[in-house]
């Protein structure tokens, strides 16, 4: 071949290639597998709804790891790539796999890439989670220490075949003591979830029992020993008058008891500034403060609130409650439906069934019930009128052991407005906080003094009927005991 073919023929090769490099280029900057994989994965990591996900109530930060797309079904036009890829998420909790996502990419001139994302679209509820790793310690703490002050963990063990996660935390703080497991369950649309406070391990803390000063009187006290007094007024309101019901409500949790301890209206004391007179007087003379300042100055026992109600708000606590289940006899079904029919109120309230068994009663018949002291046709006394008020709140008890600490609360939060207190945002809480526990408790009562013993009966200066006890020595130490087992 000569020098001038040989020229000619590396020309028109020269140009082949020339041509074969510019078609080349030209569809590699068309095709959309120009973008690469790295810098798809870049885009989709700063996506913040894939990157930072809410599971459970939390948020978990993500990775994506890797993208797969069916290269031919790239649909690609001169100004414009769209594609459904295929991505990869991971974090030390979860695994995500093959999660369908939508990229739209525009030309940029300026770009060594030549594309810039357009759009991400995507569907979060579609993701199905793969557990890798338990649920997050931290978390859990955070969740522990919301509730449970000073919550230490303890352990922790996740079987993900089960599909389980257990953590044990170690509490000790003023009120609790023990151990609290934390239970948490897998699905793959939830991701762990369900965590449950298992707090079989878990007790209030006991507590010794010791004297304090009331006034210059020595009176028992018990940090393990909640004691409440609730105080029935005659007055139809929250008004000042008399307290013709006092019971003491003693959380006991040395012992996982509720007592219940009624003293007597007619019970002769000494009230400060008033002298003697019955006990049902001091709150009369100075409301609740002054009342539990005469119970805890006659009897030797520290009371920490005091709950008042009156006539006409008990009945609406009894309906807002639902009515309440109290064990019946014939003679209190009766005694009921007399008041109501002497009083107008039976066409208005409803009249009870005359039978033995439990009903469940509505405010006014409940009223009735707790008031019954008998008459000239049926039986009773003031004796047996405490008893009933007793009982009636032992019910109370009964129905409400299987509620939740949200039901409780709600509840609470219902029945705020009809009563007063000297119980503080605090001491609700609190007693709310541990119901699950309380309410779990067994319940026994007493009455101070008993029907049958320990008292004798006079009259006032004026005439008035009391109850005399014969001995406050040995009345104090028989409360004193009973409320608090662990004294000698």
């Amino acid at each position: 071949m000569g020098k001038k073919s040989k020229i000619i023929l590396f020309s028109i090769l020269g140009v082949v290639v020339v041509a074969a490099i510019a078609v080349t280029l030209y569809f590699v900057l068309r095709n959309p597998m120009s973008l690469s994989d790295s810098r798809m994965i870049k885009d989709l990591q700063n996506d913040k709804g894939l990157a930072s996900q809410k599971i459970s109530g939390f948020n978990f930060d993500f990775k994506v790891d890797s993208i797969d797309y069916d290269k031919d079904k790239a649909n690609s036009g001169d100004e414009e790539l769209s594609l459904t890829a295929k991505a990869d998420l991971t974090n030390d909790t979860y695994e995500v796999k093959g999660f369908p996502v939508d990229l739209k990419y525009t030309k940029e001139k300026d770009s060594k890439e030549s594309y810039k994302l357009d759009s991400i679209s995507y569907d979060l509820k579609n993701i199905e989670y793969t557990a890798v790793g338990g649920f997050p310690e931290d978390y859990a703490k955070e969740v522990v220490n919301k509730t449970f002050k000073n919550a230490k963990l303890d352990s922790h063990t996740t079987d993900l075949p089960k599909k389980t996660d257990k953590f044990t935390f170690k509490i000790s703080n003023s009120d609790m003591s023990g151990k609290l497991y934390l239970n948490y369950t897998f699905d793959s649309k939830n991701g762990w979830h369900n965590g449950k406070f298992d707090t079989t391990g878990l007790d209030i803390k006991k507590g010794k029992t010791t004297t304090v000063k009331v006034d210059g009187v020595k009176c028992y006290t018990n940090p393990a020993v909640k004691n409440i007094i609730l105080l029935g007024t005659d007055a139809p309101d929250n008004g000042t008058s008399r307290s013709d019901s006092m019971i003491l409500v003693s959380i006991d949790s040395n012992n996982k008891e509720i007592k219940f301890s009624s003293f007597m209206r007619d019970t002769y004391v000494d009230i400060d500034g008033y002298n003697k007179d019955k006990l049902n007087a001091a709150f009369a003379f100075g409301g609740p403060k002054l009342a539990v300042k005469t119970i805890e100055k006659n009897y030797g026992i520290k009371i920490d609130n005091y709950i008042s109600v009156g006539f006409s708000k008990f009945k609406d606590i009894v309906d807002a409650l639902g009515g309440v289940d109290v064990q019946l006899d014939q003679d209190e079904c009766g005694y009921i439906n007399w008041q109501l029919n002497k009083n107008g109120q039976a066409g208005t309230y409803g009249e009870v069934q005359v039978k033995d068994g439990s009903q469940k009663l509505n405010g006014q018949q409940a009223l009735w019930f707790c008031r019954d002291r008998g008459s000239e046709q049926f039986s009773g006394s003031d004796f047996t009128r405490t008893s009933r008020q007793r009982r009636m709140l032992m019910g109370l008890v009964e129905s409400y052991k299987n509620s939740s600490v949200k039901e409780i609360k709600d509840i609470t939060n219902k029945l705020k407005k009809y009563i007063l207190t000297d119980l503080s945002k605090n001491d609700l809480n609190w007693l709310i906080k541990y119901s699950y526990k309380f309410f779990t408790y067994k319940t026994s009562d007493k009455c101070y003094p008993e029907e049958t013993s320990g008292w004798t009966d006079g009259t006032t200066d004026a005439g008035a009927w009391i109850i005399q006890m014969n001995s406050w020595k040995d009345t104090r130490k028989d409360i004193s005991h009973y409320i608090y087992t662990d004294l000698k």
